[in-house]
């Protein structure tokens, strides 16, 4: 496992280093955060194929702080973020909550984004605007506006990730079940 989180640190610090232009490779950085942390957690319950949500949420709750690894924070990340960005490159300009199945029950929230290289903890925040906001990007023809803003900063949630990996490694030495999950998607990934 050692050389696979060395491997992730190399990759994100290659995303956040400025290029010639000033610029940054931060959905890259966050995919690559995501997928790091899609592995670990098919690996927790034994699976490598469904539901990845469903997975991240166990291993946040395991492996993670709950405080910021929560479940609408998760859902926010999952949804919003990680399905966007490995299928579109972005995210859209604004994430209408009340569209996904996971928010059922839920007020509607329009939520934009800003994801950056560092900045305070959390690595996942969602922050309530006072009053609704207009976009002020000609990313539309048309007028879109938000009440949320969802703020992901790389390098926090890059070394959450990374801070998860010891107590799983230990949660392997000490739990006959847990091993035996691992040693399943083993069998699936690696098969004779």
């Amino acid at each position: 496992m050692g050389e696979h989180v060395e491997r992730f640190n190399k990759d994100i610090a290659i995303c956040l280093r400025e290029d010639e232009n000033g610029s940054h490779a931060y959905f890259p950085a966050l995919i690559t955060c995501i997928a790091f942390a899609e592995l670990l957690s098919g690996l927790h319950v034994g699976d490598l194929k469904s539901d990845g949500l469903r997975k991240l949420k166990a291993y946040a709750t395991d492996f993670m702080d709950s405080a910021i690894y929560d479940s609408d924070r998760l859902e926010i990340l999952y949804e919003m973020f990680r399905h966007k960005v490995a299928h579109l490159a972005q995210p859209y300009a604004v994430f209408d909550t009340s569209t996904r199945p996971a928010f059922q029950g839920q007020p509607k929230r329009l939520i934009t984004w800003t994801v950056e290289e560092s900045g305070a903890k959390p690595a996942i925040e969602i922050v309530p605007e006072k009053s609704r906001q207009q976009i002020s990007t000609a990313v539309t023809p048309w007028p879109v506006y938000y009440d949320h803003r969802a703020i992901i900063r790389i390098e926090s949630l890059a070394s959450d990730i990374r801070q998860s990996v010891p107590s799983y490694l230990r949660r392997l030495q000490t739990d006959k079940l847990a091993c035996d999950r691992f040693r399943q998607c083993m069998k699936d990934f690696f098969p004779r």
